[in-house]
């Protein structure tokens, strides 16, 4: 069967990110040493219900500042953990735009509220998409197999139909077991291979 649709991560993927950088601005406004903050910001339990949209942003930056001890205002906590992405995309535009000229595009991606607000705001990535999926608007996390269901459902095709990307090794098992194509993220070229092995037309540019 083709590959009629292509799926990708975002994070590590399309945007670059550094959690260092966010985390040091947070922490630096609190009153709990660094070690201690970090523990606070990414424990999973709280982590995981805020990317699977069970919390808000502004319940998130609430338990913070009770358990973390944070003293920033909810504006400043948006801006500071955004401020984790970085400037270059990892995936040119370039090759987006020309493979959604044949294809339906779909992000799949496990993110939040505020962090997609902000690559919405400063980057020019959603356009090429056709399809956004979410783990705070679907409710669940890579890789658990609902948010791939809903993935293949907003293709409108097979699973064994589609082609995705991520640079996380569990979301690429996670996803095969599905049926669909996968490939583990690591550089464009090599991406560009895969697709190609696949079927899938590639310009001659993203060797």
């Amino acid at each position: 069967m083709k590959v009629k649709a292509l799926l990708f991560d975002l994070g590590k993927v399309v945007v670059d990110f550094n959690f260092e950088r966010g985390t040091k601005r947070l922490a630096g406004n609190c009153g709990l040493p660094t070690e201690e903050f970090e523990k606070v910001l990414f424990d999973k339990a709280w982590i995981r219900r805020y990317e699977r949209g069970e919390i808000s942003t502004a319940e998130y930056h609430q338990y913070l500042c009770e358990v973390g001890r944070l003293r920033i205002s909810l504006a400043d906590f948006h801006e500071f953990w955004s401020s984790i992405f970085l400037p270059d995309l990892l995936l040119p535009e370039t090759l987006l735009s020309d493979l959604h000229e044949r294809y339906p595009l779909i992000l799949v991606s496990n993110s939040n509220e505020s962090h997609v607000d902000y690559i919405a705001r400063n980057y020019n990535v959603f356009k090429h998409f056709d399809a956004k999926i979410f783990s705070h608007v679907v409710g669940s996390l890579k890789p658990d197999r609902k948010i791939y269901e809903a993935a293949i459902t907003a293709s409108g095709q097979p699973a064994e139909a589609l082609f995705f990307t991520d640079d996380r090794e569990e979301n690429i098992l996670a996803a095969r077991n599905l049926g669909i194509r996968a490939h583990q993220f690591t550089t464009v070229s090599l991406l560009a291979d895969a697709l190609r092995s696949h079927g899938v037309e590639v310009a001659d540019q993203f060797a």
